[in-house]
């Protein structure tokens, strides 16, 4: 699902992030070790999928690049065959 130009599964891992510091500071503050490795854990978590969806982003940002150097290579080569007709 989107909301705007922003996929609601990328602010998922945001969320986590959040909830799981909320969580890990609460149960600091109640003493509940239980809620703190809990939080943890979460924050955890979403750390690796905020990493995978910053992997991502930098594969497409590769992938327009090169789609983007290709054509400009074809441009010059039909100019270049054009020239030699």
């Amino acid at each position: 699902m989107r909301i705007g130009t922003v996929e609601t599964n990328h602010l998922k891992g945001l969320f986590d992030k959040g909830a799981g510091l909320a969580k890990e500071a609460i149960g600091t503050f109640v003493n509940n070790d239980r809620l703190v490795k809990e939080g943890e854990a979460q924050q955890a978590r979403a750390a690796e999928e905020l990493k995978a969806l910053r992997k991502e982003a930098e594969a497409q940002a590769k992938e327009l690049k090169a789609d983007a150097l290709e054509g400009k290579q074809r441009a010059a080569q039909a100019t270049k065959e054009q020239k030699a007709s």
